[in-house]
């Protein structure tokens, strides 16, 4: 295990002793669009960004998500629109700078066009694509993991329960910016492009064929989810 779990287990249980029993507590509510089978987010959770999500997700003993999302284009998605190939795209569409258009801006920050009251300081629009554009506001489980480490004392914390995070995301999801608005759209598969994303927890069981599916992606010549191309 890595030097990252306790020092994570150390600030966790800081933030615990300082947040107060009503920060912890929250009402639940329903996205408009939730991920087929996705549980959904908390009511009032706001968009923390991926420095904060990295506090608990940067060791390898839970997988390092932070490192596959750095390593992943979404995290580059702002940056992109700042290069010539970008620039020449948008020109064809009669936008000067994508990096100031809402049409691009959409699709390549987190947390567009959210209400300033739902964006947690230190939020960076600039990080691109980060991990709440896929998973939901990341407060209210940033804040029910402190609690359930302080809960544990030292043991292991309780499963990440339903309404803390969007932990099931599907293709509904990404579709929403890989389709054909995008003028670099050449077609998206689903299990291809997730399996090159993916970022699972060594610490949750799973079967090898759970695994197999989740990784592998496309495994089949006619994989019905890949119609329509890469």
């Amino acid at each position: 295990m890595t030097s990252a779990r306790p020092n994570c287990m150390r600030r966790v249980l800081s933030f615990a002793l300082i947040s107060s029993v009503a920060v912890l507590l929250g009402a639940l509510r329903l996205p408009a669009t939730p991920a087929a089978g996705a549980e959904p987010p908390a009511a009032g959770s706001k968009y923390i960004g991926a420095a904060k999500c990295a506090t608990c997700h940067e060791s390898d003993a839970v997988g390092n998500q932070d490192a596959k999302w750095k390593a992943s284009k979404h995290a580059a998605a702002f940056a992109t629109l700042a290069t010539d190939e970008a620039k020449e795209l948008a020109k064809a569409k009669g936008i000067e700078d994508p990096q100031k258009a809402d049409a691009c801006l959409k699709c390549h920050v987190t947390a567009f066009g959210v209400p300033a009251e739902e964006i947690a300081k230190g939020f960076d629009p600039a990080l691109g694509v980060q991990c709440e554009s896929c998973h939901g506001p990341g407060e209210a489980h940033m804040k029910a993991r402190v609690a359930a480490v302080a809960k544990a004392g030292g043991g292991k914390p309780a499963p990440v329960a339903a309404g803390e995070i969007n932990s099931v995301v599907g293709a509904d999801t990404c579709t929403k910016c890989h389709n054909k608005e995008s003028p670099s759209f050449k077609g998206f598969c689903f299990p291809a492009r997730h399996a090159q994303i993916v970022h699972l927890n060594p610490g949750k069981e799973r079967t090898p064929e759970e695994v197999k599916k989740l990784t592998e992606g496309c495994t089949t010549p006619d994989c019905k989810d890949c119609a329509g191309g890469g």
